[in-house]
């Protein structure tokens, strides 16, 4: 069994070894940094090609290719199904994994052949060396928790939502729900557990993955009691719910998707929520589109949008990457019986 094990990984070493070495790119600050500043994402990159190092700007077109790449070198080893869990983990290309401890790839969960391989292709990884502002970055990342489980330490509510209007006209508002690392937590327990039951999904309901709703309810309590504050006089106190048993849920895009085409989410008085867990620099395209303001929203990573259930919105097309959303559908009264605004248009 051991020697099949270690056949299996150098072969597949064997395969990726030029990968790794055109696929080296360098992205400023490292990918494992919690609160990377999105418009650095235009920075520099570094390829090793021959000895000789080459500098290149980080545009968009360079990470959809970087993220095509990263997908190929995974099927190429075996590691589809790790796809995910890798790149919630941080991982962006193959190079990346040498950035990883031993302890940090264990802690992901991942059954023992594919592990095996991951740590394989991390010590190989460790043979490029690391330049620029990534250099001796190794022991910083270390410390870096890679945990699937639950952490409760890290599920405090934010106290402030800092919410600000969209429209108000139209009801739309957005603001913070989760914190950088809050999402990136989020997003390692959800892949765990589609690594464990299905790797390609596309929805996946919040309950179904072990501990997201107990990390979660605080937040979800303390945004109900701002959405009163939002809809004063007109939304009903202590009457949001959440629409169905499978609310709230999460949305998964990659590679090159269709949005959600035009639409309401439903006739009856509810409010939507949309939260991005993703960076932004994560995917290329993507945002809600809102007829009645004719404009895209895009959001930060931990945002919410807020609006109207009954107010017509798209979702904008991905042309590369993985974005992940949490949604939620609630139910809730109004006084008077009355909806929210209709769409001024």
């Amino acid at each position: 069994m051991i020697s099949t094990v270690i056949f299996l990984i150098l072969l597949r070493l064997n395969v990726l070894a030029s990968a790794l070495v055109h696929s080296h790119w360098r992205r400023e600050p490292g990918p494992f940094s919690s609160r990377a500043d999105p418009s650095l994402l235009r920075g520099t990159a570094v390829d090793v090609e021959g000895g000789v190092l080459h500098t290149y700007d980080i545009t968009d077109a360079t990470r959809e290719s970087e993220a095509h790449r990263f997908r190929a070198d995974l099927d190429d080893a075996g590691l589809t199904k790790c796809h995910g869990i890798l790149h919630a983990s941080g991982c962006r290309r193959v190079s990346d994994l040498g950035r990883l401890t031993t302890s940090q790839i264990t802690s992901m969960g991942t059954d023992p052949d594919d592990t095996a391989i991951i740590n394989a292709m991390a010590d190989q990884s460790k043979t490029v060396p690391a330049v620029g502002n990534n250099a001796g970055t190794n022991s910083e990342n270390s410390s870096v928790k890679l945990s699937t489980m639950v952490d409760d330490g890290v599920y405090i509510p934010e106290k402030c939502f800092n919410f600000e209007v969209v429209c108000a006209k139209n009801e739309i508002y957005k603001g913070r729900l989760f914190t950088v690392d809050q999402c990136n937590q989020l997003k390692r327990m959800s892949e765990y557990h589609a690594y464990k039951v299905n790797s390609e999904w596309i929805g996946m309901a919040c309950k179904s993955i072990p501990g997201f709703i107990s990390t979660t309810d605080d937040h979800f309590h303390h945004l109900f009691r701002e959405l009163y504050c939002l809809f004063p006089g007109t939304m009903r106190r202590g009457s949001i719910q959440f629409e169905s048993d499978n609310e709230p849920h999460l949305v998964r895009y990659i590679g090159e998707a269709k949005g959600a085409p035009l639409h309401i989410d439903t006739t009856q008085k509810s409010i939507t929520i949309n939260v991005l867990l993703s960076d932004n620099g994560d995917f290329g395209g993507g945002g809600t589109y809102l007829k009645a303001i004719d404009k895209t929203i895009k959001l930060e990573q931990g945002e919410v949008l807020i609006h109207p259930g009954n107010l017509e919105h798209a979702g904008a097309d991905i042309t590369f990457g993985v974005r992940q959303l949490l949604v939620a559908f609630l139910e809730c009264e109004w006084e008077d019986s009355v909806l929210p605004a209709a769409p001024l248009l």
